[in-house]
């Protein structure tokens, strides 16, 4: 029982069943009594609901037709019938509006393709009315809508569209009504990377889809980026002013020594530091902590903590005189020989904490003279640039000058 259901769903078997009983209907029909022929039968058919197809100019657009089906009458011979109703797959009824401009025409229909010339083709409309506008087409830049949020701790980046523009095409009036081209992709959970083609759609001020025109590309690309973009960045305090009498800063600490920040990958990634604003320590004679406001960074950032505590350590302050210091070159020309006017060692008077000065000695101290910019055959007179340990920073110390000569070996 299936196979026969097959069978009779099959458009081809029906088909050639229906030529088979065509055959066998015009030999009964035209058959004589005794055998002998009495002639070619014609018969009638309706081949029914056949679309029509307008052609139009190519700068013209249909806008509607009436009717957009329309049935067709055929006749002749048994044979021939029933070949046209096998072969009704590839008959062509056209409306052909190629010679006409823009506005309401009736058109008339032409049967095109049809299986065999043997037959009489009567569609049962004889004219289309159709409505021709000129074509236009608009540009517009893809609208992207964003819906939906990355993964929990994860920010999305700056949505790249591709390509960029969108023409709209149709009838001039349809064209007009379209305000921009939409698309819509959702991120839902991204953990990743998301790249996605979605659909454009023309739409109307108020946001309806216009109807009747067409978008080329009718899809865009769509690429976003899912940053982790939190990073610690340390943050930098200094001081302004002078402290008290005898007093120096001997220290400044933050807690805690850095903050977390979020925003835009490309930019967080660039940032070394944070400067905190001043600590003013003017007249101070003791420890002070104060409660500070971090900067933003940059427009858009978060950080995870407003507010940090800032301590400038204040010192007793000493002052030290280390005498017989070495003094070196450096910056020396290969080939010039340097000859020192004075002294070959530097006196030093340092200033600081008196914790850190009390403890210092002579080895802990450099002093150079940096000679790149003293030429053959002149002399001048440079300054001591002195070297000092690094928890010393706080330490000023009071140079000496000494003139250097140089000769051409």
């Amino acid at each position: 029982m299936k196979r026969e259901r097959d069978l009779l769903q099959n458009n081809n078997f029906v088909r050639l069943l229906s030529l088979i009983m065509g055959i066998a209907l015009w030999v009964i029909v035209n058959s004589a009594p005794g055998g002998q022929s009495s002639g070619l039968a014609t018969i009638s058919q309706t081949l029914r609901n056949l679309p029509v197809t307008v052609v139009a100019p190519s700068d013209m657009v249909v806008v509607s037709q009436q009717p957009q089906r329309l049935n067709l009458n055929i006749s002749g011979s048994i044979i021939d019938v029933a070949t046209v109703q096998a072969e009704v797959a590839q008959i062509r009824v056209v409306a052909n509006a190629l010679a006409v401009g823009p506005g309401i025409h009736q058109v008339p229909v032409i049967v095109e393709h049809v299986p065999s010339n043997s037959v009489n083709y009567v569609p049962d409309m004889g004219f289309v009315t159709v409505d021709l506008q000129p074509k236009v087409g608009q540009s517009f830049s893809s609208k992207l809508t964003i819906v939906g949020q990355a993964a929990a701790g994860l920010t999305r980046g700056e949505a790249i569209v591709a390509p960029t523009h969108v023409v709209v095409s149709g009838p001039d009036t349809l064209v007009h009504q379209v305000a921009a081209v939409t698309a819509k992709l959702d991120i839902s959970g991204a953990q990743n990377n998301v790249t996605r083609t979605v659909p454009v759609f023309p739409v109307s001020e108020d946001g309806h889809i216009v109807p009747g025109v067409k978008c080329s590309p009718s899809t865009i690309t769509v690429t976003v980026p899912i940053e982790n973009p939190v990073h610690a960045v340390k943050l930098v305090a200094t001081t302004v002013g002078t402290p008290g009498q005898n007093y120096v800063v001997s220290g400044i600490s933050v807690q805690p020594s850095q903050v977390d920040v979020q925003g835009k990958s490309s930019v967080v990634d660039a940032l070394t530091s944070i400067a905190l604003p001043p600590i003013p320590v003017d007249k101070l004679t003791k420890t002070q902590t104060v409660r500070v406001a971090v900067p933003i960074p940059f427009v858009g950032a978060h950080l995870s903590r407003p507010m940090v505590n800032v301590t400038v350590t204040i010192s007793p302050k000493a002052t030290v005189t280390l005498q017989g210091i070495p003094i070196s070159l450096v910056g020396k020309t290969q080939g010039i020989a340097y000859t020192l006017k004075g002294s070959t060692t530097a006196s030093v008077t340092v200033s600081g904490p008196a914790q850190l000065v009390s403890t210092l000695q002579a080895q802990d101290i450099q002093a150079y003279l940096d000679v790149s910019q003293v030429a053959a055959g002149a002399s001048r007179t440079l300054p001591i640039q002195i070297s000092l340990p690094l928890y010393t920073q706080n330490i000023s110390v009071q140079p000496v000058t000494i003139s250097v000569s140089a000769v051409k070996g």
